[in-house]
């Protein structure tokens, strides 16, 4: 007897990367709920610093990735996709440092000055490096350390324009604190 294997078809296969494989309902639903509010606060913005089409276009996309990621890397799916055991840390960063968010923006949207762009970047990526290579038992603090100083950097001496502000916590928050810890309770459910 032979066991059928599951088709999947190419939204099954968007929905596993946007979400995680072994998603919930109430995780898919999170993820892309907070996603869409993200998307909607970020289309809202841009449509009020009168932007051009594509530049609002990529703010939304923007958005819609960093709201529901923040989300969709705290799940429990998310966490045993990034934190299986014998998962390499090095993924955590390879993963941070393709999120080059900060500097497209910065290079196609008005008010998001390359500095803060390259604070965002280069500092969400060090303190994602120094959260992996932390004994275990003090990640979370390192994390949220980092975190701590980063957000007060982006949103006072660094800020830039309210339409783009959100930007770099949002980073901080998906990529610190979302995806580079692990989330054991949550992964054990």
């Amino acid at each position: 007897m032979t066991t059928a294997t599951p088709r999947t078809t190419v939204l099954d296969r968007l929905d596993a990367a946007l979400t995680a494989p072994d998603a919930t309902r109430t995780e898919r639903a999170l993820g892309y709920g907070t996603a869409l509010v993200g998307g909607v606060l970020a289309l809202v913005l841009a449509l009020r610093a009168d932007l051009d089409v594509w530049q609002v276009a990529l703010l939304t996309l923007v958005g819609f990735d960093l709201f529901g990621g923040v989300v969709v890397n705290a799940t429990a799916s998310g966490s045993r996709r990034f934190h299986a055991p014998g998962t390499p840390r090095h993924r955590v960063v390879v993963f941070t440092a393709v999120h080059v968010h900060p500097l497209v923006v910065a290079a196609l949207v008005p008010d998001l000055p390359w500095p803060t762009a390259v604070v965002t970047y280069a500092g969400v990526l060090a303190a994602v490096v120094l959260t992996v290579l932390v004994p275990d038992a003090v990640r979370a603090p390192v994390a949220f350390a980092a975190a701590a100083v980063l957000v007060a950097l982006l949103t006072t001496a660094l800020a830039p324009e309210p339409w783009v502000a959100w930007v770099g916590p949002l980073l901080v928050l998906k990529l610190l604190l979302s995806h580079a810890l692990p989330h054991p309770a949550a992964a054990r459910a």
